[in-house]
């Protein structure tokens, strides 16, 4: 085996684990995370011209967007309203990735990281009631 082939072994490995022990929350903030990357990295690949790694990173970035999207409880307004972010986006970098539109990631990133600091938020503020609870029982 090759230390690269290690290396991205070692590293899926490290994922997994990192996923299977993270909390709920944490997992949904992973999600953000590495949609966040795979914007970045779609901007990236527009700079160095190789659009097939803008492709990929646009795709795995839509099926982050599903997996955010489908869960939600469309019948409350907060989830008919998310849906319909997450819908916005994945129309937005499914013309981008057609059109090879760069212009069109911005203003999805932008969403998703408003979308991400509240859960964040949300997460910490959560974590510190929960340590609150657990000192006091």
């Amino acid at each position: 085996m090759t230390t690269d082939a290690h290396d991205e072994l070692m590293l899926q490995r490290y994922l997994a684990d990192l996923v299977a022990t993270a909390s709920p929350a944490q997992r949904l903030l992973l999600l953000f995370d590495y949609l966040r990357r795979d914007l970045v990295a779609a901007g990236e690949g527009f700079d160095a011209g190789d659009l097939k790694e803008v492709s990929d990173h646009l795709v795995h970035a839509q099926h982050i967007l599903f997996a955010l999207r489908d869960p939600l409880d469309r019948t409350t307004p907060l989830g008919e309203s998310l849906a319909g972010v997450y819908d916005f986006c994945l129309r937005e970098l499914i013309e981008c990735n057609l059109h090879k539109q760069r212009n069109r990631i911005a203003p999805v990133k932008e969403l998703i990281e408003q979308i991400a600091a509240a859960n964040r938020q949300a997460a910490t503020s959560q974590s510190a009631e929960s340590s609150v609870v657990d000192a006091c029982a």
